[in-house]
């Protein structure tokens, strides 16, 4: 299909065909086909985590299935030589057409295939062979939730998974009702919200999986802008399945004072400092969401400047505390000048705490120390 106006833009060495607009628009319009070059962090990070998953791939073939423009899969093709095969999907005629000619001008058309298909076909139909794909990359324009079943179903046992949502003033608490029916769990709407709608959706897709017989586990997740996005291994196991529950909880936050915890259990709580009752936020997941060693490769790969500060404050993060802290929220409460991120996390530290930077925030930090001891700690 002809794609008569399309302009020719560069990305990892990549050669892409997007509309003009997309280029100049503060929104990128979605017709006459999507591209949004603001997520270019995003397709950077999938490059350096799926390089970084190559030794662990039964089958290195990757499925996009909402590809648009092809940003992420033609990148893949280019820059990850020894995937075999890349299939590009997309509902959207004009955008595969784009893609097709972009894979002419990379040189990679042969080991690319291409398809205008609804995203759930596309990946149930699998690879050429009628397999299940080693990587599944799901980025769409909006929630990801109604799509996960397919997601997973098209990923090989011992498969990557990685997924998208843009819905954030749903997974961010503006509309707890929508985010309650999207993902089993509520919002949190406070300042560290974007964490608590990637624990969202980890749960919704760790409870899907289990309902399949299967189980994920977490390797990465970050959050730029307004994506959310997560990395998950898929495993053929229903006695991990059994167990999902051991990873999914509740945050407890009160909005009077800033006291935040994590329990296993849904419970209506008056907060330990305050008094005041404690928002419920959840179900969702509690447990890690890096991966140590894995985004460790990812570093080692990894040669952005902005990516890599994401991942090496993610392979420092710690695991287990399900919310962070930012530094001028503490400030703000101790009425002093800003504290540095690192200042708090030394002398957190140098006090017998457990102490991080998040990849969720560059100005936060993760303690496993209360809101009155960090407060009683920098005073």
């Amino acid at each position: 299909m002809a794609v008569e106006g399309f302009v020719q833009t560069t990305e990892g060495g990549t050669v892409l065909l997007v509309p003009p607009d997309s280029l100049t628009s503060k929104v990128p319009p979605k017709t006459p086909a999507f591209f949004n070059p603001v997520a270019r962090l995003s397709r950077d990070l999938s490059i350096t985590a799926y390089r970084a998953y190559l030794p662990s791939l039964k089958s290195k073939t990757f499925a996009d299935g909402f590809a648009g423009v092809g940003a992420r899969a033609l990148r893949v093709a280019t820059e990850i030589p020894e995937i075999d095969a890349v299939y590009v999907n997309d509902i959207n005629a004009t955008a595969i057409g784009a893609a097709k000619q972009a894979a002419k001008l990379n040189l990679i058309e042969g080991r690319c295939h291409f398809s205008t298909n609804e995203v759930c076909k596309f990946l149930m139909q699998g690879t050429e062979e009628g397999d299940r794909f080693g990587i599944v990359d799901l980025d769409p324009f909006g929630t990801p939730a109604r799509h996960i079943d397919c997601v997973l179903r098209g990923a090989l046992g011992g498969g990557l998974v990685s997924v998208t949502a843009t819905d954030t003033a749903v997974l961010c608490g503006i509309y707890p009702e929508v985010c309650l029916r999207r993902y089993y769990g509520r919002p949190l709407n406070n300042s560290y919200g974007n964490e608590t709608a990637i624990r969202l959706m980890l749960s919704l897709i760790a409870l899907t999986a289990s309902r399949l017989e299967l189980a994920i586990r977490p390797i990465f997740v970050h959050a730029t802008m307004h994506y959310m996005r997560v990395y998950a291994t898929v495993s053929v196991s229903s006695s991990q399945a059994n167990v999902v529950y051991s990873n999914i909880g509740y945050v407890l936050h009160c909005f009077q004072c800033g006291h935040r915890i994590k329990v296993a259990e849904y419970e209506e709580k008056k907060c330990d400092l305050c008094g005041s009752l404690m928002r419920v936020g959840g179900q969702l997941w509690t447990g890690a969401v890096h991966d140590k060693e894995f985004v460790r490769r990812m570093v080692e790969l990894d040669n952005g400047r902005q990516s890599k500060k994401v991942l090496e404050a993610a392979e420092e993060e710690l695991g287990d505390i399900p919310y962070y802290f930012k530094a001028d929220e503490i400030s703000s409460k101790l009425r002093t000048n800003p504290h540095s991120v690192q200042k708090i996390i030394e002398k957190l530290r140098s006090s017998g705490f457990a102490a991080s930077r998040t990849a969720l925030n560059p100005g936060a930090f993760k303690t496993d120390a209360r809101l009155d001891m960090i407060l009683s700690t920098l005073k």
